[in-house]
């Protein structure tokens, strides 16, 4: 059920304990071979099987419109990236969640697939922050990702990387360009992590192996973290989010 084709009288009418998803992510560079949509299309893959999956427990779940923005500190020197600041993308995330809440509703998923730490400062300062008007929300997929509960241990892979790719592959292989390239690897460490990718030598925006994807790998991390959203969501309802380790948020002073 998406929002925009409701009408005031139908979303009054909506039950109090609707979980409302909002996909979120920004336009980047994904190297030679990959949109720079392709964050935010991953996502509302993500969201549209997570609610269909969520539904079948007898639970009512509405989609809000796709927020395309989102903080691009690493990528903000190639052409199509769109970045705004963190703050920015903090208030405005709080007051769509704040505004729901005034009409009473209390449960927000917010899918996002893009790892910017200045991004996930913003997400994650907002959801704090909404906690404090008794609203729960929770954005799953980065706190699995850091808890290395999402993709296989694969050295270097980073960005516009084996997995992107792969899950490109699976759900929209249509826009998928030439990946048959040479494979960049570089240690990303805690120092990289706050350097631009031109900076660290990456000048085709992609970190990673991507000539080895495959979308039968895609389709294996697509239903894994459909499964992993399904349970975070689930788990909301009954007054548990999952949440970023501990050390992340230190480091992004949340």
């Amino acid at each position: 059920m998406e929002i925009s084709k409701l009408t005031w009288k139908e979303i009054e009418n909506l039950p109090k304990d609707t979980i409302f998803f909002i996909s979120i992510s920004p336009l980047e560079a994904h190297g030679p071979h990959l949109p720079v949509s392709t964050d935010i299309e991953i996502s509302k893959k993500i969201e549209k099987a997570t609610m269909e999956s969520v539904e079948k427990h007898g639970i009512s779940c509405v989609s809000l419109p796709p927020l395309n923005a989102g903080v691009c500190k690493y990528l903000d020197e190639f052409p199509g990236t769109v970045s705004v600041n963190w703050r920015i993308l903090y208030k405005m995330l709080f007051n769509i969640m704040n505004s729901f809440g005034k009409y009473g509703f209390k449960y927000f998923v917010i899918i996002n697939f893009h790892m910017d730490l200045y991004h996930l400062k913003a997400l994650h300062q907002a959801i704090k922050k909404i906690r404090k008007k008794e609203i729960m929300a929770c954005e799953p997929i980065s706190a699995y990702y850091f808890r290395n509960e999402l993709f296989e241990k694969n050295e270097g892979e980073v960005h516009a990387d084996v997995n992107e790719t792969s899950l490109a592959l699976y759900l929209f292989p249509e826009i998928v360009g030439s990946y048959n390239i040479k494979p960049f690897k570089i240690k990303f460490n805690l120092i990289n992590s706050f350097k631009n990718f031109k900076e660290i030598g990456a000048n085709d925006a992609y970190i990673g192996s991507p000539c080895n994807a495959t979308a039968e790998y895609g389709e294996k991390l697509f239903r894994k973290i459909v499964e992993k959203c399904t349970e975070a969501t689930l788990s909301l309802r009954n007054g548990k989010t999952v949440e970023l380790p501990k050390k992340i948020k230190i480091l992004l002073r949340i």
